[in-house]
C-alpha cells in the first residue's frame, strides 16, 4: 500500500493531547498511522489490527525498523474475531477505513481490499469500537465528506459524540472531499474546521504544511 495524504492527516491530526497510554490502530495497513502516533507520543504502548497478511508482514518489519520498536505491536487478525475475544480496552483508537459502499468487489487484489467497504462495514467498525473504547478515550477516523453525517448518526448509536472535525478540500475552489471525525463517549460543544490542502499542483498550503511538516524528509 502507498502512503496516502489521508492516513498522513490523520496521523497527524489527531489528538494526542490527553497523553494516552493505550492506543489501537485499525486497519493499519503497513503501519504508517501507528508510526506517526509512536512517534508524536511518550511511552505510549501501540497496537495495530490489520487483516491482510501481505500488509501485515510489511507492517511488521516496519515496526521493527523504527526507532519505537519497543511500543509497537502488530496483529494480524481480523477486527470483529478480534473484538469478540478481547477484554482490553483502548484510551485511543484510530482508523483510516475502506471507503468504497459498493454492493460489489472492485477486484480481489490487497489495494481493493483496503478500499473496499465490504471487508470492513462502517457499521461493524463503530459497533467494534464502542466495545474496545475506554470511557474516556476517542476514537479519530477519516471518511469522504459525503458520508459525514450517516457516520455521525452511525456513532449516536453507539453512544459516541463527534466533538471535533476537520474539513478538507484540494483547493480553494474545489469541494470538501474528506472529513477528519473525533468521537467520545462524553458528549460536547462541536468544534468544526477547514483546511485548503494545495495553493497550487504540489505545493502544500502554510497550514497543510504546518500540519504534517514533522513527517516529511
Amino acid at each position: 500500500m502507498k502512503i496516502g495524504t489521508d492516513g498522513v492527516l490523520l496521523g497527524a491530526w489527531t489528538s494526542v493531547s490527553s497523553k494516552p497510554k493505550t492506543i489501537l490502530d485499525i486497519g493499519s495497513g503497513t503501519g504508517l498511522i501507528a508510526l506517526m502516533l509512536a512517534q508524536r507520543t511518550d511511552g505510549s504502548s501501540i497496537k495495530a489490527i490489520e487483516v491482510d497478511a501481505a500488509a501485515a508482514a510489511e507492517a511488521t518489519k516496519n515496526f521493527k525498523n523504527s526507532p519505537w520498536f519497543d511500543r509497537l505491536e502488530l496483529l494480524h487478525a481480523d477486527l470483529l474475531n478480534y473484538t469478540q475475544k478481547s477484554s482490553e480496552t483502548f484510551e485511543l483508537i484510530v482508523s483510516n477505513p475502506p471507503f468504497f459502499t459498493t454492493p460489489f468487489k472492485v477486484s480481489e487484489d490487497s489495494r481493493s481490499t483496503a478500499r473496499d467497504n465490504n471487508h470492513l462495514r462502517y457499521e461493524d467498525l463503530f459497533s467494534c469500537v464502542d466495545q474496545l473504547l475506554s470511557p474516556k478515550g476517542s476514537f479519530s477516523m477519516v471518511c469522504p465528506f459525503e458520508y459525514r453525517n450517516k457516520l455521525c448518526a452511525l456513532g449516536l448509536e453507539h453512544n459516541l459524540h463527534l466533538v471535533h472535525e476537520l474539513h478538507l478540500k484540494g483547493t480553494i475552489t474545489s469541494s470538501f472531499k474528506r472529513a477528519l471525525m473525533r468521537f467520545e463517549q462524553t458528549q460536547a460543544p462541536l468544534q468544526t474546521e477547514e483546511l485548503i490542502l494545495e495553493e497550487s499542483r504540489h505545493q502544500r498550503t502554510f497550514e497543510h504544511q504546518q500540519l504534517v511538516q514533522d513527517f516529511y524528509l
